[in-house]
């Protein structure tokens, strides 16, 4: 039975000075009353003093979620110039109480106090204007804005001099931390190591009262942590507060002055951090006693077969690489990071393109992750929610993923025996979860590692390929996770394990492999596996080694370019110059005065239209009402704007029209959380039978003074096309260098990470549907004088035409990322399509074929050009 670390006799003994707070939980069976409480514990006059001038005080902290209490009467206090760590299992209630203290979650009970003033409201932003800063597990950085742009908007616009002067604030500020970050770089481009320094330098930006560090060096080298660590001094220094949150004991008591310890949503005491060992706190953590952390390192059999034999493997990031792995053998991979080893595990993976020979069980691998997965290789990655886990799945689900075969019959997929078999891993592995129903997303992280360990020794591997497998995992679910890949050894497979953890290299392999520069440069065996050893070597083979050659400055510019919003108005442009110079050479015509009007004229609704579905497409969103709603505004306009009747009485009409429809797609799309195809699907068909109930045949003819006066001329263009390219541009210039334009690209970027920066989402993509329709009104202006009388069924094709004209300019249709020039570019090559049929002497039907032969072309271009984008950057 484990040892209950809690018993009276046993709370005392942390050292000459004890702990400073001592709690203890209820007795069991007990209902919490005042005296048993931590928020109603008594307190010395000296402790109270101290709360009084905390620059963090948490009092009574009470949450609830369906079917968890995750924290339950929980104090915590943080004093001027100290720093503070919380410590605990994943899932104790650490980062739950974090998120109450910076407004990202609302408490049921208890109050907050930051800087002596108190939080009312469940507001980031309220926390911030307290003087609160926080570093999150999970960046909440925006993937698709520059780096500047996310820490003008993390830090205020006021602060950084405008959006003007971020990107110089950007570089001054991340200058200290030596990492060559380029202020103009998109988010997404970077690394993981580098997006953490851009939160952790934001977040030091603010000069905050009390800075809150959750996990801030999981992807952090040894330099770059005693860079952090240097600067969390510096903050302490000035008279801040520091909450340091991290799994990494040994940095814990580096770094912090005193520790309290959370498990299972209650405070388990607050203790001086030079008073408590290493070994004390992982027990407190645990909950029991750790006898020992690493399962007994058999020895290999002489004689065991060899599972993986790898000869002269190359590809990108390393080279010539040789290697055999037997059976039962665990093999690290160790090295100063970014040294080829992630890309080494997997290439192992058939993950990357290679050369070279890997051989399992005496056969060669040929192909991709499919032919190594068929050889029996499984891999488990270091990006646990992007790769290792389906997060809206459940945890059965999880488990049974990569075995779906063994859970079916003819062909069909069985609850019964997903239940039979995700209950058994559950409970062998000692999964944490309510249910196997459990969506894998609500579980912690050890959880959700322990879960993808499950599914991975389901597949029962020859050879198993493990990447961090405990990065971002809490000291007890390290333990388990480390038993598990050793049963996997034990059951006969080969096991390559990838640490940025030298003492976990040490306590877990046979033998460690260095990497430098893409080779290995030195093995360790058997007794010569030690953290110190594994370090030395890591170290002196990397500093005598030359530096990597980079790209001419010049082609990384060109590659960078070629993968940004602008690019693809630059390749319309020249696929428009062909076409036309190639359809003018064939028929001379086609350059005629009354072809190049007719055209231009056609151009000026579309373009405006394209603009308006970009503006809801950048903030995630989709407006299949714009076809529609232009032919219902044009038939409003055949009752006024006609003989009789009175203009400005219909362009009333028609404006009061097209902002009503943008306010109910917002309102049902905002508010009423409806998926924005259903939401505008459904006005689409209401739009529709309205204007035919108006109008079953086109009656109604438009003023012939209005019609010529919205087709004039400004010497040999057509007014209303010269007015739509200047609304465009100047949609552009708001995208780019406005507030609003910064935060709708939040938006379609990630809305989550959006709304915790303060960002209004709700209100900003409301704002996108009545912007959106609100341009539709002068296209359906255009619309009304070209056709000149009441027929709402021409606009219905501009549905898919303003669809055609995004993806044509290379927008993201997930939202964040686009261009408006872009749409200009792409307007006037959807509307070439058409035109130049008839020149060609081609048949109608080719005036389909040819927009959607050329829509595909570009999709497949952009893709690839984006795929550059990361090579790009980090060339």
């Amino acid at each position: 039975m484990p040892l209950n670390i809690f018993q009276e006799s046993d709370v005392t003994n942390f050292g000459s000075n004890g702990p400073e707070t001592q709690v203890r939980p209820p007795q069991q069976g007990a209902s919490p009353g005042p005296t048993q409480s931590n928020h109603a514990a008594s307190q010395t006059a000296g402790q109270a003093a101290g709360r009084a001038a905390s620059v963090l005080s948490m009092q009574g902290i009470g949450k609830s979620f369906p079917g968890v209490r995750a924290l339950d009467e929980v104090s915590f206090d943080v004093r001027p110039g100290e720093v503070h760590a919380l410590v605990g299992e994943n899932g104790a209630g650490k980062s739950t109480l974090m998120a109450v203290a910076s407004g990202a979650l609302a408490a049921d009970d208890g109050t907050v106090l930051i800087g002596g003033d108190q939080l009312t409201h469940a507001q980031p932003e309220q926390a911030r204007s307290l003087g609160l800063g926080i570093v999150r597990q999970h960046p909440a950085l925006l993937p698709d804005l520059t780096v500047a742009e996310n820490m003008a908007l993390g830090v205020g616009y006021k602060r950084v001099g405008g959006l003007r002067r971020a990107v110089a604030w950007a570089r001054e500020t991340l200058a200290p931390w030596e990492m060559n970050i380029d202020p103009r770089a998109r988010v997404a481009d970077l690394s993981m190591e580098k997006r953490f320094i851009i939160e952790i330098a934001k977040a030091l930006a603010l000069n905050p009262k009390v800075l809150i560090l959750d996990e801030p060096t999981e992807h952090l080298n040894a330099e770059e942590v005693q860079r952090l660590f240097t600067k969390v001094r510096e903050t302490v220094a000035t008279g801040a507060g520091v909450v340091y949150i991290s799994h990494r004991i040994p940095e814990v008591k580096q770094i912090a002055d005193r520790i309290t310890v959370l498990r299972d949503g209650q405070t388990r005491g607050t203790f001086d951090a030079d008073a408590v060992t290493e070994e004390q706190i992982v027990e407190r953590v645990v909950g029991r006693k750790l006898e020992t952390v690493f399962p007994t390192k058999e020895p290999v059999p002489a004689d065991a077969a060899e599972r993986l034999v790898v000869n002269g493997l190359s590809g990108p990031g390393f080279e010539n690489i040789s290697l055999t792995v037997r059976s039962g053998e665990i093999l690290g991979l160790a090295g100063v990071q970014g040294n080829g080893q992630a890309e080494l595990v997997r290439a192992l993976a058939g993950l990357a393109s290679t050369s070279g020979k890997i051989v399992v069980d005496g056969q060669q691998v040929r192909g991709g992750n499919a032919a190594a997965a068929n050889a029996g290789v499984v891999y488990v990655p270091a990006d646990r929610h992007g790769e290792g886990v389906f997060l809206p799945l459940g945890v059965s689900e999880n488990i049974v993923a990569r075995t779906l075969h063994k859970v079916s019959r003819l062909g069909l997929v069985s609850d019964v025996l997903i239940q039979a078999t995700a209950k058994d891993q559950i409970r062998n592995l000692a999964i944490k979860t309510p249910t196997p129903e459990t969506p894998i997303s609500s579980l912690s992280g050890g959880n959700q590692q322990k879960a993808v360990m499950a599914r991975t020794l389901l597949a029962a591997p020859k050879v198993l390929v493990v990447e961090e497998p405990t990065q971002g995992v809490d000291a007890g679910a390290r333990v388990d996770l480390y038993k598990i890949l050793r049963t996997a050894a034990d059951d006969g497979a080969a096991v390559i394990v990838l640490s940025s953890d030298n003492v976990e290299l040490e306590g877990l392999c046979h033998r460690v492999l260095i990497m430098s520069r893409g080779s290995v440069v030195e093995e360790l065996t058997g007794e010569e596996i030690t953290e110190a050893a594994i370090a030395h070597a890591a170290l002196t083979s990397t500093s005598v080694r030359g530096q990597e050659k980079t790209r001419p400055e010049k082609r990384r510019r060109l590659r960078a370019w070629l993968a940004g919003d602008q690019s693809p108005a630059a390749v319309i442009t020249v696929i428009v110059v062909l076409l036309g110079l190639g359809t003018g050479l064939h028929n001379g015509d086609y350059f005629g005065q009354l072809n190049l009007n007719n055209l231009l004229l056609m151009l000026a609704p579309l373009l405006l239209v394209g603009a308006a579905q970009q503006v809801v497409v950048m903030g995630a969103g989709f407006d299949l009402s714009v076809g529609p709603l232009m032919g219902f505004l044009v038939v409003i306009a055949s009752y006024w704007i006609v003989d009789g009747g009175n203009l400005v009485l219909g362009l009333v009409l028609m404006a009061l029209g097209a902002v009503a429809v943008g306010v109910i797609n917002g309102v049902m799309v905002t508010w009423f959380r409806i998926n924005p195809v259903v939401a505008t699907l459904a006005v689409y068909m209401a739009l529709q039978g309205i204007y035919l109930s108006l109008r079953d045949t086109p009656g109604g003819t438009i003023f012939p003074s209005v019609a010529a006066d919205i087709q004039a001329h400004f010497g040999a263009l057509p007014l209303v096309t010269i007015i739509a390219v200047l609304l465009v541009l100047l949609l552009e210039l708001a995208l780019r260098r406005t507030r609003w334009g910064v935060e709708l690209r939040a938006l379609g970027s990630e809305p989550d990470a959006a709304e915790r920066l303060g960002v209004k989402v709700r209100l900003i993509q409301f704002t996108s549907y009545v912007i959106c329709s609100a341009l539709v009104l002068p296209a359906s202006i255009i619309l009304m004088a070209q056709i000149g009388i009441g027929d709402g069924r021409p606009g219905l094709a501009y549905t898919l035409n303003s669809v055609t004209v995004v993806v044509l300019a290379g927008a993201s249709i997930f939202g964040g990322r686009g261009s408006f020039i872009g749409i200009i570019a792409a307007a006037v090559l959807a509307q070439q399509l058409v035109n130049v049929s008839p020149f060609l002497n081609l048949s109608p039907a080719w005036g389909y074929w040819l927009p959607g032969l050329i829509t595909i072309g570009a999709a497949a271009l952009y893709a690839q050009l984006r795929r550059t984008r990361r090579t790009g950057a980090h060339a």
